[in-house]
């Protein structure tokens, strides 16, 4: 990491060599059990913090003005990880000597492998040295890969422990235990450190776990992983990493492909609902270019790069912005609304299909409605008070609409996304083309699901106030009137109150993803003002229900 300020430098090498030190004090603690070695070892911590903290100071000085996500800030980043795991396996060494040391001195049964680990563990951290110039991510994937058969010592140390049990104490037994459990603890940092090296060198969402995925997802675009660069694109909730794949030699800005890697059945179900969106439209989802499984729980895909903003980032991006760019976003931002809906009809109409369908979004509400009972719990209390009157509990009213809901089925069902947040629709202003993507949850069904998602996605961004909060709320008035324009065409009668409940289902369970009390508020009463006119409806009123949405989307 040579263009890193030489304070940062030097306090990196002192501080490796200050875990060299515990690594000398630890090898004679297993060589001579004495209990010298505790005060001498515990005598140095203060000085390896000390040293941590230069390298934490200085990596907030380098970044405070920097762009996140940039090759520079990735960089001191990773210094900040390195420097943090190194002062982790020196703290596990302290761990090791302090859990191993009795009043009574006693032999730790495979104290011979204890030694030998240690070396091969500083043997591999001598390496780093080299890594903090050049071959970072050779020497990272060595390290990670090195704790593989350290991990594999640990467990034959601890079976010698065990079987010596007959001949030790419980507090020698427990001791040296303990002691052992802090050396794979040492270990597992050292993976870390591997790690930071090669987050150094490829960016922030390649770990030692998905790097063989990533290597081997690349080869399909003949290029070698040396000649590309990754980076973050998107954080999800999921923990799926998503990283843009461009080539070193340009700006970054040309993406060849989007790197994916989670959970292996998500994404399986996910490269199925392309394959069959593809297959109603060619260019509504992007193509799979590669699909990878290391074991039965990760796996990893390489998909087509697709042009164009999320309708997130057109209704929020810049939202400070002038008053003439203001303008301008506002007519794409409905140009994308208008393409969007001319897309639906297209593909609800190819998918139609004459088969009854209930969404139950009160038994989807049920499932999901403790996550956010843990984030706000104070939305949630048995009793409801305004002004005195008691109003039923939220629970209450869940159960009088899912037994009303029952009788409100429609009678045919169409291929929906089934996540169609507005982070999942994109727009290309260019080609005037929408796509869609992260289609893992894709199926037939009520097209009142997707509807009510969106409209809810839209609510919840963070922006409260201003245009653009204005601009957010037309736009889901908008998605509202094409809904009840198609429901009008399909003689749907129950429209109005299924898009009510879908409404009440997202805005309660999105309150577990909403901090700010205030936008959390604003949509658990929305929410329950929905379910407190749907519960009180009468049968003979169903057919003449209208959504208030003038009430829920105008602030």
């Amino acid at each position: 990491m040579p263009s890193h300020p030489l304070v940062i430098q030097e306090n990196l090498y002192f501080l490796l060599n200050e875990v060299e030190k515990h690594y000398f004090l630890v090898d004679q603690f297993f060589k001579t059990q004495s209990l010298d070695v505790l005060p001498r070892i515990y005598a140095r911590r203060g000085y390896m913090q000390t040293l941590r903290e230069k390298i934490e100071i200085k990596c907030s000085e380098l970044t405070k003005r920097r762009k996140p996500g940039t090759a520079y800030a990735i960089r001191v980043e990773a210094v900040r990880s390195l420097a943090a795991a190194l002062e982790g396996v020196a703290q596990h060494y302290l761990d090791c000597v302090q859990e191993g040391t009795l009043e009574d001195h006693y032999e730790h049964p495979a104290a011979l492998t204890c030694s030998k680990l240690l070396r091969r563990m500083d043997r591999s951290l001598n390496l780093v040295k080299v890594g903090l110039d050049k071959s970072q991510r050779r020497i990272g994937i060595k390290l990670g890969r090195s704790t593989q058969g350290l991990l594999a010592m640990y467990d034959e140390i601890q079976n010698v422990t065990l079987a010596a049990k007959d001949r030790l104490t419980d507090t020698q037994l427990k001791s040296a235990i303990l002691s052992n459990y802090a050396l794979k603890c040492a270990i597992q940092q050292l993976a870390v450190v591997g790690e930071s090296l090669i987050k150094a060198d490829l960016g922030q969402v390649v770990s030692l776990q998905n790097y063989d995925h990533l290597r081997d997802s690349v080869s399909s675009l003949n290029y070698s992983l040396n000649d590309l660069k990754v980076r973050r694109l998107a954080l999800t909730r999921s923990g799926s990493a998503i990283a843009a794949i461009s080539h070193k030699d340009e700006s970054g800005k040309d993406i060849l492909a989007v790197y994916k890697e989670g959970d292996h059945n998500k994404l399986a179900e996910e490269v199925e609902g392309m394959k069959h969106w593809r297959n109603v439209d060619p260019q509504l989802a992007p193509d799979v270019l590669a699909h990878t499984t290391s074991n039965g729980r990760s796996s990893s895909l390489l998909i087509e790069h697709l042009p164009g903003k999320t309708l997130e980032a057109l209704l929020i991006d810049h939202y400070k912005d002038s008053d003439k760019a203001f303008e301008e976003r506002k007519e794409t931002v409905n140009t994308a609304l208008s393409v969007l809906f001319k897309t639906l009809n297209r593909i609800w109409k190819a998918t139609y299909t004459p088969e009854h369908c209930q969404a139950r979004f009160m038994q989807q509400l049920a499932k999901r409605i403790d996550d956010s009972i843990r984030v706000h719990p104070d939305f949630f209390t048995p009793e409801h008070r305004i002004c005195g009157q008691v109003r039923p509990s939220f629970t209450a009213l869940m159960r009088e609409v899912e037994e009303k809901e029952v009788h409100w089925r429609v009678n045919f069902s169409v291929l929906i996304h089934g996540d169609f947040n507005v982070d999942n629709v994109i727009y290309d202003s260019v080609e005037k083309r929408i796509y869609f993507i992260d289609l893992h949850r894709s199926a037939y069904f009520d097209y009142v699901q997707d509807l009510s998602v969106l409209m809810v996605s839209i609510y919840r961004l963070q922006v409260l106030s201003g245009s653009t909060r204005e601009l957010m709320m037309q736009s889901a008035m908008q998605i509202y009137h094409f809904g009840r324009r198609f429901a009008k065409r399909q003689n749907d009668d129950y429209f109005e109150l299924r898009l009510a409940a879908g409404l009440a289902r997202s805005f309660a369970t999105s309150t577990r993803f909403i901090f700010d009390k205030k936008l959390a508020s604003r949509m658990h009463l929305r929410a329950r003002y929905l379910l407190e006119h749907l519960a009180q409806i009468t049968t003979e009123q169903e057919l003449n229900f209208k959504l208030p949405i003038k009430e829920l989307y105008v602030e």
